[in-house]
């Protein structure tokens, strides 16, 4: 008899993600919604990764190990989880990110509560390498989280036109936490896969928002990690580009922002859609192109490969208050 599919799937893509593993497997494990599974896909790792993942597999029937023989890059890892899953519902789970207890029954909730919602998130704070709630933006971190930091819902969220909710996501994020949500699953294998560059997520996300409507659930369920090491801390091309993929060859006219483009183009001819709004979503791609006050730092990235500097600060900490959730333990 074949097993039954669970309702979710979760996939964790990881690498050298030990430091924080344990707590963040945890807050999995405590979810008050429990008919999941949880894929890892190790891209070689050579920290005490394997390890963790080996411990928790054996304890837990829900949790599936599987260690690639070389480093892929991390696009390729990210794109390989989907295909493994088998769920209804799909969520990518960062190895240092943490869930409260609540976060998939929530979620999971709204978007069968809303047939046109192809994928949901919580309201999520930023938490940092000890734990602490960062409890205003923290400059360093920035582009690491879209406004939804401030329990903002993204513009155009909801909005019945196709070019709005695509405008949204252009203009409305940065590097995106939006794609640890849950997502439709029959929806997600339509857009897939991610090109191979850094920030990919946003030219998922933009087609995921031409083809239905975000919804975000109104209490904060979910923290992102800021710390030395995330993908976010890298400011020069040659490190994103090693991090997304080790093996592809290097050229100068290669460029991230090149390829963000031509995935977003990709978009709007993947989805069925009229004439004229095809064209309104060119015409958001004109709108994000537009934004001249980015352009100096950019094009010193992309040609003269400068590192992209960004301030440093020192944000006010605090614990998650009795209406977002403890502090997860590491050992429960």
């Amino acid at each position: 008899m074949s097993r039954r599919s669970p309702k979710i799937s979760l996939g964790m893509p990881i690498y050298n993600g030990a430091e924080f593993l344990r707590e963040t497997f945890d807050s999995l494990l405590q979810q008050t919604f429990g008919d999941f599974e949880l894929i890892i896909s190790d891209n070689a790792s050579t920290d005490e990764t394997s390890d963790i993942c080996r411990d928790y597999a054996r304890s837990d029937p829900r949790i599936r190990y599987e260690r690639l023989s070389e480093n892929a890059g991390a696009i390729a890892n990210f794109n390989r989880l989907p295909t493994l899953a088998s769920g209804e519902y799909y969520k990518w789970v960062a190895a240092d990110d943490l869930c409260m207890p609540r976060f998939l029954e929530c979620t999971l909730k709204t978007i069968e509560s809303n047939a046109d919602a192809v994928w949901v998130h919580s309201d999520f704070g930023k938490i940092d390498q000890h734990g602490n709630v960062l409890t205003v933006e923290d400059e360093a971190a920035e582009g690491l989280a879209h406004s939804s930091q401030a329990n903002q819902p993204r513009m155009h969220h909801d909005s019945p036109r196709r070019h709005k909710r695509f405008q949204g996501v252009l203009l409305g994020t940065t590097w995106c936490a939006d794609v640890y949500g849950l997502i439709r699953k029959s929806v997600l294998d339509k857009a897939f896969p991610m090109p191979t560059c850094y920030g990919a997520e946003k030219v998922l996300l933009g087609e995921l928002a031409l083809r239905g409507k975000y919804y975000q659930v109104p209490e904060t369920l979910f923290y992102q990690r800021v710390h030395a090491k995330t993908s976010g801390s890298m400011t020069t091309r040659a490190e994103q580009e090693a991090y997304m993929s080790p093996k592809k060859k290097r050229s100068r006219l290669s460029g991230t922002r090149l390829a963000l483009l031509r995935g977003h183009i990709r978009s709007i001819g993947n989805v069925p859609m009229s004439h004229s709004e095809r064209l309104l979503c060119i015409l958001a791609i004109f709108q994000y192109l537009a934004q001249l006050p980015k352009w100096p730092t950019l094009l010193r990235s992309e040609l003269l490969h400068e590192p992209i500097r960004r301030p440093t600060s020192h944000p006010k900490k605090s614990r998650p208050s009795e209406g977002e959730g403890r502090k997860l333990s590491p050992h429960p």
